[in-house]
């Protein structure tokens, strides 16, 4: 059996591809079904994000496998299978586990370290689970997954550090200013990076957000999304001296706030700090505002620079990341071949034991006690143990170096053994459904 993940994501194709074959949570189900169903699929499980679209499945023939999965999601996106084969990739075995620790531990997400995927990647075993489309081998491998990005979050700081604008402002806000909860933040402009912005305010728990764009509607639009408070330009103008941190990001030519407008909300706080964030191209905030007193501003290019500088950080803690992927890839890998080394093993022992049993009948020995007799059947198993114990050793170096099934078949051979491989067909029982996680994407 063979361990193959065909997908694609935001390497290989446009947002336009992705979100053609993007499979909706309604539907998750009935794709996954449909994939199980494929004659060369014996296990399979399914993520499907706003950036990615991967199968994962244990199959018998890879190649079959690779043309039913695209044949699935041409039939999702309504693209010919030819022309979407162009936008996916494939990889088989080892190479298909590591993309999947990688992928969980946020080694291949657009942003480096995202925390997110770690949850959809937990979401996506949890369903297959329920759906009763993977068994041992992949459940096994989406747990090694979850727990690959367990160690690559808390022993390195490969999510630290905002990498993001948006992101960036908040953060700035949080270390000026401390906790935000008794803090008030107006968001200027109703675009998407005011939403971001404003979202994130909100998760760092900000005590009362106030929204304001020159047109009212979509300042009210943005406040419901956020739980915010809509205001009106002019009230937003009037009431600037209410707002501890004000983050602005409007599509003006010309700065909407200047620095005398500043100082007046300054004179009105009693120069109590206030926080400025333009994060506007161009500026929406006159430079000269952040020569007043107790007036903390930075435009786009300082954020920029945060970013640059954590981005940085966490390319230095992806390296660590990677080399615990390839330890958790080592330990899974060894797990993997051990499926045809102890079925081998325990039909081994079991042929020994018969034969023993079959000798101690045979010799008759009913002239001796029966604490006797005990003794000597002790002795043969002690002997037979002795005898198996360097077999054993040797197939379990087998399974660890890939040599497993070599050994294998030259022992089933030799001994005339039943060893069938763990690896079963579809009728094989599952595992208990995993708790399921609330992702975004």
């Amino acid at each position: 059996m063979s361990i193959v993940v065909v997908g694609l994501n935001h390497r290989t194709a446009s947002v336009e591809v992705r979100d053609r074959v993007s499979v909706s949570e309604h539907r998750h189900r009935s794709i996954l079904e449909r994939l199980f169903s494929l004659d060369s699929v014996v296990e399979c499980s399914l993520i499907s994000t706003c950036n990615r679209s991967e199968a994962y499945v244990v199959t018998d023939d890879p190649e079959t496998a690779r043309a039913g999965v695209i044949g699935q999601f041409g039939r999702i996106s309504g693209i010919d299978a030819g022309e979407l084969r162009g936008f996916t990739f494939t990889r088989n075995d080892l190479d298909a586990v590591r993309h999947l620790l990688c992928v969980a531990s946020g080694l291949d997400s657009m942003i480096m370290g995202e925390p997110q995927i770690a949850g959809q990647v937990k979401d996506a075993g949890a369903r297959a689970m329920e759906a009763g489309t993977s068994g041992t081998v992949l459940n096994r491998l989406f747990r090694s997954a979850i727990e690959t990005s367990k160690r690559a979050r808390t022993e390195t700081e490969i999510a630290d550090g905002a990498v993001s604008i948006s992101f960036a402002a908040v953060a700035l806000a949080k270390k000026i200013l401390g906790k935000l909860d008794e803090r008030t933040a107006l968001v200027l402009g109703a675009g998407e990076m005011s939403e971001l912005t404003a979202r994130h305010l909100v998760d760092s728990g900000v005590g009362r957000l106030m929204v304001s764009s020159r047109t009212f509607a979509r300042a009210r639009d943005l406040a419901r999304r956020v739980n915010g408070k809509a205001l009106s330009w002019p009230d937003a103008m009037e009431g600037l001296h209410r707002a501890d941190i004000v983050i602005s990001s409007t599509s003006a030519t010309v700065p909407i706030l200047e620095r005398q407008r500043v100082a007046f909300a300054m004179q009105k706080r009693r120069n109590n700090a206030m926080f400025l964030i333009d994060i506007a191209v161009p500026r929406d905030i006159d430079p000269d505002a952040g020569s007043l007193y107790n007036v903390f501003l930075y435009d786009i290019d300082d954020l920029q620079a945060v970013v640059g500088a954590n981005m940085q950080k966490r390319r230095r803690e992806a390296e660590k990341a990677r080399h615990i992927v390839d330890e958790e890839v080592r330990v899974f890998s060894s797990w993997l071949n051990s499926l045809d080394v102890v079925p081998a093993i325990v039909a081994m022992r079991r042929r020994f034991q018969e034969l023993l049993e079959e000798e101690l009948e045979r010799a008759r020995l009913s002239d001796l006690s029966e604490i006797q007799q005990e003794k000597v059947a002790g002795l043969l198993r002690l002997y037979m143990n002795k005898l198996l114990h360097a077999p054993q050793v040797r197939l379990r170096e087998a399974a660890d170096s890939g040599e497993a099934l070599a050994y294998v078949d030259a022992l089933v051979r030799l001994f005339d053994l039943d060893a069938t491989p763990t690896r079963a067909a579809k009728s094989s029982t599952q595992e208990a459904p995993a708790e399921r996680v609330r992702t975004e994407c």
